[in-house]
């Protein structure tokens, strides 16, 4: 149930963001990028760590202008997806250290998706080539997977089975990043090379098989850098 409630958050969101969209297109950009977990999201501390590994993801943007807007400023819509693997391994061990007993930890994955909008400004650098900044504010809704834990005493004998959920709900996300963006075809396609810094606070509740909910803090930071397809807007005559 709080899975379908993110989600209708989300979608909610992503209708909110078609007027800005579809009223003056400038045009589209999709691509994929390598997912790169920094600061405690990649850490294995087992206090606050987030042990992501880094990972791949699909990204889709788009950009529209008003009127009003100065020549080389555009609202930029990003929507991305992407899924970084739990290391299970260093979390065993972690949590081995931390007990005193051998903990075997199943496998899991962080699996964001996202969707924000901000301003992007674009920057003529040589007659092929640009440069262009874009900052933007929206929603995560991170859909991690539950995964199993079981430790075993010094004779190897079970002593706790534990199977850990997220409640998966939507978090507050921000964006910084920056692109070269060059064309392939004149006027029909063009390529992108960009890197993208994203940011989000999610207060996650976990359950458990056997004992009582816990409140968690998790700070998802991650660095994504890739190639992107670049389509113009047609003209018409």
């Amino acid at each position: 149930m709080k899975r379908m409630i993110g989600v209708s958050w989300f979608l909610a969101f992503a209708v909110v963001l078609m007027p800005f969209v579809s009223r003056a297109q400038e045009g589209s950009s999709f691509g994929a990028f390598v997912a790169m977990p920094v600061g405690s999201f990649k850490s294995t501390d087992i206090k606050d760590g987030g042990f992501a590994k880094t990972g791949w993801g699909l990204v889709f943007d788009s950009k529209s202008r008003a009127k009003y807007f100065p020549e080389n400023l555009s609202l930029y819509v990003h929507t991305t997806y992407q899924w970084n693997e739990m290391d299970n391994e260093k979390i065993s061990a972690a949590f081995t250290e931390s007990l005193g007993y051998r903990t075997v930890v199943g496998e899991s994955r962080y699996a964001p998706l996202l969707t924000t909008l901000g301003p992007s400004y674009r920057i003529p650098l040589t007659e092929k080539l640009q440069l262009v900044l874009n900052g933007t504010a929206g929603i995560m809704f991170n859909n991690t997977r539950a995964f199993g834990i079981r430790v075993y005493d010094n004779s190897g004998n079970e002593i706790i089975k534990e199977a850990v959920n997220f409640d998966n709900n939507v978090a507050f996300a921000y964006t910084a990043g920056l692109e070269f963006r060059f064309p392939l075809i004149k006027d029909i396609i063009g390529g992108a090379l960009y890197i993208d810094y994203t940011g989000a606070k999610q207060n996650t509740t976990l359950t458990f098989d056997t004992v009582d909910p816990v409140k968690s803090f998790q700070k998802l930071q991650y660095l994504n850098w890739g190639f992107k397809v670049t389509v113009p807007k047609k003209e018409t005559k």
